[in-house]
């Protein structure tokens, strides 16, 4: 009886260890050790671990090695990891600033923004686009418009045909000027996005019940942080949409169609974007600084006949902005006119520090390009 309660113990005993070992996680905080969420965590060969979470966390991580984290709005860390325990890892605000715009009586304001667009087949860069784009506010009709010029390079040409008319479209709808703000969030409407607050200076972004992001307000350094689970806030809309269509067909004594096409799974989609606050802790379209958008999912490739992994991530950053005229506007548009070459773009990129990615990843974009 004795042996087989001393059996017990110990196979709890080594159970609680299993456990404990799988329960570690990585998880990314700012200075003052609120969670960053959407941070990209690559191993020492430049290949991509995970991304945390809205908690600032990544399940199931394993240290003993080294790694370096990178974000839109944060400085890219380098940090060696080690143990077996779970790992914190605090990270800088960015020295990337925009100056102050100074208010004149003009029409136009000009926002140039830059941005950067990696796709990744199964971890391995196949094709990335870089860009600028010259965004001009017309300040009575409050719309914004757009013109872009990029760079774009892929291993194979068709590849690069395809996915520069497939991601041209989202980098028309994200890298360029974001016309909308979380500022919509307090208008009344009939959607179920609310606001609600969580304490001093920050909010949470809620769809009915289910929270689906937050909104930080930093009075300290004059910055509003805004990050979206867009997956689960898109999969919110399209379950009422499937249980809506669902409950007219079953009032019709019929049952809803099988669906087909590419099915995709363990989809993380989400938006992480800054603006700059005045000193009334308010922002509007012109006082956009980054954003990163990201997407991450398994697929079935009916071309491949098996699973394949996707990440697409897109990184925008606001270079310049001033009141112009309808004459300076033409003016400032063609003195910002560049010819475009991977060199020049890391030139620019250091120029405006803006947060460089791993050394290794560089050196897998690099390779794209003398492909």
């Amino acid at each position: 009886m004795k042996k087989n309660i001393f059996r017990m113990i110990a196979t709890i005993f080594i159970f609680c260890g299993v456990t404990n070992l799988s329960a570690q996680k990585l998880v990314t905080v700012d200075t003052e050790g609120n969670p960053v969420a959407y941070a990209h965590v690559f191993d020492k060969d430049g290949k991509i671990i995970g991304t945390t979470d809205t908690r600032g966390v990544i399940e199931g991580f394993k240290g003993d090695q080294t790694i370096t984290v990178t974000h839109v709005a944060f400085k890219t860390k380098k940090v060696y990891v080690k143990g077996q325990g779970d790992v914190r890892v605090p990270l800088e605000d960015s020295d990337y600033s925009l100056d102050e715009i100074v208010v004149k009586p003009k029409d136009y304001i000009y926002v140039q923004t830059y941005y950067r667009l990696i796709y990744m087949h199964d971890d391995t860069m196949n094709y990335c686009r870089f860009g600028v784009a010259d965004n001009v506010y017309d300040v009575k009709k409050k719309t914004v418009s757009s013109s872009t010029t990029h760079l774009s390079k892929a291993e194979i040409g068709l590849l690069r045909t395809t996915l520069d008319g497939l991601l041209g479209r989202i980098i028309d709808g994200k890298g360029d000027l974001p016309e909308r703000t979380m500022e919509a969030l307090n208008d009344p409407s009939p959607t179920k996005l609310k606001l609600t607050s969580d304490g001093e200076g920050r909010k949470s972004i809620c769809y009915g019940d289910q929270v689906v992001g937050a909104v930080v307000d930093d009075m300290k350094d004059h910055l509003r942080r805004i990050s979206l689970d867009e997956g689960a806030y898109l999969s919110l809309i399209r379950q009422e949409k499937v249980d809506a269509k669902a409950a007219k067909l079953e009032k019709k004594g019929k049952a809803p169609k099988e669906q087909k096409g590419e099915q995709r799974k363990n989809m993380q989609n989400n938006l992480y974007r800054v603006y700059q606050l005045d000193e009334d802790g308010k922002c509007g379209t012109t006082d956009f600084l980054m954003s990163q958008w990201h997407d991450d999912y398994d697929r079935y490739s009916n071309i491949s006949k098996k699973d394949e992994h996707i990440r697409i991530w897109l990184e925008s950053y606001a270079i310049e902005r001033e009141y112009v005229t309808k004459e300076e506007l033409k003016e400032k548009k063609k003195a910002n006119k560049v010819s475009l070459s991977y060199s020049f773009l890391q030139d620019f990129e250091r120029q405006h520090n803006i947060p460089a990615l791993p050394a290794k990843a560089q050196e897998g974009l690099q390779k794209l390009f003398i492909k």
